[in-house]
């Protein structure tokens, strides 16, 4: 029976479903086949309950370890490329035959940090994505870990799955872990949370040898989601049969509903904006008036510039307490800024010796982050 609460699960079309290395290796140092094939199983009962389903998958480096030689997740950065290169193949080819006995094609696509700082990048994958469901196939998602750096690493599967049912305009995302859920203090589930960020301080320190996330992670990943329209579970992956009932909104897992109306178009771009180039400190007068108003940001308010960036750069603004509160397009480059900042539209002539737009960012490029 589907819980009051928990009604938008019930009801989601699109869900985007993250399943860990931790689950699908069972914790030891192969891939699981046959729970492969029972969640294969499981998206195939939703397809035919008329869901769409996109799978974010880890296991990359699990399935890897092995053919290189290694029996535990390695720590330096070349040997982890190294088992995602030779695991790669293995991960989907054991899809791929788990889905084929469901008559079911799987199409893999590969993403690193820069398909969602580039909007024009950040559209192909949405494109992309929207392309293969519609047609049937279910797309297999997973970050790019044989070439991936730590500078261009999204860091963790739990944060791409977010960053990919935000930038879909997912219903749902349903993150399957080892754990039940989000646990308090005591050992008790969470079944219920208002938000993402009341859950920060129940993290316990869960991290499985097989992944690089943790609890912590997929509540980060759960604030992203949410802000962006996207409702969200964590939930124990296994049985498999799980999956269907957090779809049915079943009390399995910790439930996060999602916390606003979905952006649109470019504005859902600059609110998942990977690495923002700047910061813009603001006073008190213009934070109240970005937030209770929904003014654009002047150079009147702003009190302070950090970093290099350029005309058209994503940077966060932060209110008078240091805390961030925005995200936008600067019309200004940062020195440009840092000349005219405290200053009048009217002076910005005299002081840059050029024509510019009155706003430092237009509320039509500007998102709230809370």
């Amino acid at each position: 029976m589907t819980a009051p609460a928990r009604q938008d699960l019930a009801d989601a079309r699109l869900l985007v479903v993250k399943v860990g290395s931790a689950l699908l290796t069972g914790g030891n140092a192969r891939l699981d086949s046959a729970y492969m094939h029972d969640l294969a199983s499981a998206i195939a009962t939703l397809r035919d309950e008329a869901r769409r389903v996109v799978l974010i998958s880890s296991g990359a480096v699990a399935a890897g370890l092995a053919p290189i030689g290694m029996t535990s997740r390695p720590h330096d950065l070349s040997h982890l490329q190294a088992a995602a290169a030779a695991g790669q193949p293995l991960l989907m080819d054991e899809w791929r035959r788990a889905m084929a006995v469901r008559e079911i094609g799987v199409a893999q696509l590969l993403v690193s940090r820069g398909d969602f700082d580039a909007r024009n990048r950040f559209l192909n994958v949405r494109n992309c994505v929207s392309s293969l469901a519609e047609r049937g196939m279910i797309p297999i998602v997973n970050e790019n870990d044989s070439v991936a750096t730590e500078e261009i690493s999204v860091g963790d599967n739990d944060i791409l799955a977010a960053k990919c049912a935000a930038a879909l305009r997912a219903d749902a995302l349903i993150i399957l872990t080892t754990v039940d859920g989000v646990l308090d203090k005591s050992g008790a589930l969470i079944e219920q949370a208002t938000d993402a960020p009341s859950l920060a301080h129940h993290v316990r320190p869960d991290k499985s040898d097989e992944g690089r996330g943790g609890m912590a992670t997929k509540i980060e990943a759960a604030r992203t989601a949410t802000r962006s329209g996207v409702s969200v579970v964590i939930a124990g992956g296994r049985p498999a049969s799980n999956l269907l009932k957090i779809a049915r909104g079943e009390r399995v897992g910790t439930h996060v509903p999602s916390a606003y109306a979905q952006h649109a178009g470019r504005r859902l771009w600059i609110a998942l904006a990977a690495t923002p180039a700047g910061t813009i400190d603001i006073d008190e007068g213009a934070g109240c008036a970005l937030h209770d108003r929904g003014a654009s940001l002047l150079a009147k308010g702003v009190s302070a510039v950090t970093g290099r960036f350029d005309v058209g750069d994503v940077v966060v603004v932060r209110d008078h307490h240091g805390k961030e509160i925005a995200r936008g397009l600067s019309n200004f480059t940062a020195d440009e800024l840092r000349r005219v900042m405290g200053l009048d539209s009217g002076e910005f002539h005299r002081v840059l010796g050029r024509q510019t737009h009155d706003e430092v960012i237009h509320r039509d490029n500007l998102t709230l982050s809370s």
